[in-house]
């Protein structure tokens, strides 16, 4: 089969989330197929001449697929790029399968289609803004519309989809992983340049994700308020990731609730940080209102990191009984399972057991195989065909 794959989020300079969930299947894919073509997707201005995927090693039947468009269109003209433009590519390179990994989807109807839907928290709640939300919603809907088949990352998105009303026969629930550095590649030499660069101190309670609203980081900010006048444990509270919209808001709340010299936000970490955070850190919190499938938790549980997380949406599906569970903005029940993670050695020993555990259900070699299943079945026409529109726009330009 000839496969195509939009990695446009995989050549982020920064990747987070979608983009690494893009890069580890691509990966897994390239470990497991060598047999089928894999056509890499992604808009190109005209004078992009760099390497597509600097770092992202690739077997001969995987290649970049730049797509000429003007750069300063990327983000004005959608309907032109994914409705008309990229599908008239994918019907000149004659895809068998055409995989959309986050979210959006073109109108391919000359092959089969399927798309990744992470999450729909913006269905459910403000995540984007209003006007980033509204956008994400319509197109949402369209690759909904005019997809053969639907990945969902876990039972708690594919509910959520069919309440869109996809037939439930349309939709594959298929688990990613967390991003786990072997024991060997760990750059344990560099610990000191990592607690430097980040201002990290020696103990700590770690969260890892991007500072938005739906991940609910102040609650976390008022149960450790609240666990350090309770106990006076020495800990500080590490936030790693992009400061984003609410990353003023929680300073502003650290100040007001006088720990602000005890709460750190590093801002974006480098890969090679993120092992050595883990491990360093005495206990992982997520305190998010809704997540599609959170791959943090699984992280931290793989590097022997005890977690607590809030009881929504998806979490439990995730994390099963390896981890602490409260209720979203219960600050005292936060508090109090946070003293008992860091001062019971008992309840440590049996988390971090259990974590490591569980983490061995969810690798993105599973991801990959059954990913490359689903094409398959695309693939051989196992799965009923759905009805798109026609594509009509031929670009004069040709592909680079």
């Amino acid at each position: 089969m000839r496969i195509g794959i939009y990695a446009q989020v995989a050549r982020d300079a920064k990747p987070t989330g979608i983009g690494l969930h893009v890069r580890e299947l691509v990966q897994a894919l390239a470990a497991i197929d060598r047999t089928n073509e894999y056509l890499l997707y992604y808009p190109a201005g005209w004078g992009d001449k760099g390497v597509a995927f600097p770092d992202l090693p690739l077997p001969a039947n995987f290649r970049p697929r730049p797509v000429r468009f003007p750069s300063r269109w990327a983000g004005d003209h959608m309907q032109l790029w994914w409705k008309w433009y990229l599908p008239w590519f994918l019907r000149r390179d004659r895809l068998d399968v055409f995989h959309g990994p986050n979210h959006f989807l073109a109108p391919y109807k000359r092959g089969r289609t399927v798309v990744t839907i992470h999450d729909l928290a913006y269905f459910h709640m403000p995540v984007h803004g209003p006007i980033m939300d509204e956008m994400l919603r319509t197109w949402t809907r369209r690759a909904l519309q005019w997809a053969d088949a639907v990945i969902a990352l876990s039972e708690n998105t594919r509910r959520d989809i069919e309440a869109l009303g996809v037939p439930p026969e349309r939709i594959r629930v298929i688990y990613g992983g967390g991003r786990i550095v072997p024991e060997s590649q760990i750059q344990y030499e560099r610990v000191g340049e990592m607690r430097k660069t980040l201002g990290v101190p020696e103990r700590y309670i770690l969260f890892v994700g991007t500072l938005q609203p739906r991940k609910n980081v102040p609650f976390l900010v008022r149960g450790f308020a609240r666990l350090k006048r309770e106990t006076g444990l020495p800990h500080k509270l590490v936030l790693a990731g992009h400061r984003d919209v609410a990353g003023d808001e929680i300073e502003a709340l650290a100040r007001e609730l006088g720990i602000a010299d005890d709460v750190i936000i590093t801002g974006y970490v480098e890969s090679w940080h993120l092992p050595l955070l883990y491990k360093g850190a005495d206990l992982f919190v997520l305190p998010t209102r809704y997540e599609g499938f959170t791959l943090v938790t699984l992280e931290a549980m793989a590097y022997g990191t005890p977690v607590i997380a809030t009881d929504t949406s998806s979490i439990r599906e995730g994390v099963g009984d390896a981890a602490l569970l409260v209720e979203v903005d219960d600050d005292v029940a936060l508090a109090s399972q946070m003293k008992s993670v860091l001062t019971d050695d008992v309840v440590r020993s049996r988390l971090i057991a259990r974590g490591r555990d569980r983490t061995a259900m969810f690798t993105w070699a599973n991801n990959a195989r059954e990913t490359l299943s689903l094409y398959r079945e695309l693939g051989a026409g196992s799965l009923p065909h759905k009805s798109v529109p026609a594509e009509s726009f031929r670009p004069t330009e040709t592909v680079g």
